[in-house]
């Protein structure tokens, strides 16, 4: 008889190795991706508009996914990364930046980041919407997909 020693117990759930004997495994998300939908809402209605246009630019992808954010397409992603400077048509924007930061406060979130990336630039000067890393063009690039539906 093969007697069998009891495992310690552990303080949280326990790492497996990888499927396939791979040695590479993906980090582990963070909790908030895994909140129900209704949830992210209620959190993201409570942000700021300065904050929540730097937390989409960061999640694009995953903001996409629930409807918070428009579609892009290539053009509008390369008008976004590549610094392009456009002459403002849009007489709004010429008004200091916490004013135009209480106007989008009225907006729905959807709405905050359709004026956000259709006016990018004006409002990068102006320090609204945030220098972009490289990272967040990473998530601009894999936002641009014509199958994905918001959720």
């Amino acid at each position: 008889m093969t007697e069998t020693t009891p495992t310690p117990p552990t303080d949280g759930p326990s790492i497996a190795p990888p499927p396939n004997g791979s040695t590479t495994s993906q980090p582990p998300r963070h909790p908030f991706y895994t909140l129900p939908a209704e949830l992210i809402f209620d959190i993201i209605d409570l942000l700021p508009p300065d904050a929540f246009i730097n937390f989409a630019f960061a999640n694009y992808p995953f903001l996409h996914t629930h409807g918070l954010v428009p579609a892009l397409s290539q053009p509008r992603v390369n008008y976004i990364t590549n610094q392009t400077q456009i002459s403002s048509m849009f007489p709004l924007l010429r008004l200091p930046a916490e004013i135009l930061l209480h106007i989008l406060h009225n907006l729905k979130p959807i709405d905050i980041m359709r004026f956000v990336v259709a006016n990018y630039q004006d409002l990068s000067r102006q320090g609204i919407a945030p220098p972009l890393t490289a990272e967040m063009v990473k998530q601009l690039q894999g936002a641009v997909q014509s199958d994905w539906a918001p959720g």
